[in-house]
């Protein structure tokens, strides 16, 4: 399943003064719904999930791999129905 996390800290490569002090990701992690996802980053610090970019050429996102996620930093994370 996919999600939409925001997380409270700065965004890399950003120009805006002062810099952007959230960063947001598209995610993918095997669960069944929203519920389940919170469940398994209440147990450790680090998740690890499928992160995702639009693509270059195309509206489609793409993977760009896995990624030790710290739970620590999400300030939101929503289901994400786009494609």
């Amino acid at each position: 399943m996919r999600f939409e996390i925001i997380m409270n800290m700065p965004v890399r490569g950003n120009d805006a003064q002062p810099p952007a002090l959230i960063h947001r990701i598209i995610i993918e992690y095997p669960c069944s719904d929203l519920v389940e996802f919170l469940n398994e980053t209440i147990d450790d610090d680090f998740i690890i999930v499928e992160e995702f970019y639009p693509g270059k050429f195309s509206k489609e996102y793409e993977s760009h791999g896995l990624v030790a996620l710290n739970r620590r930093y999400i300030g939101k994370i929503k289901q994400w129905e786009r494609k």
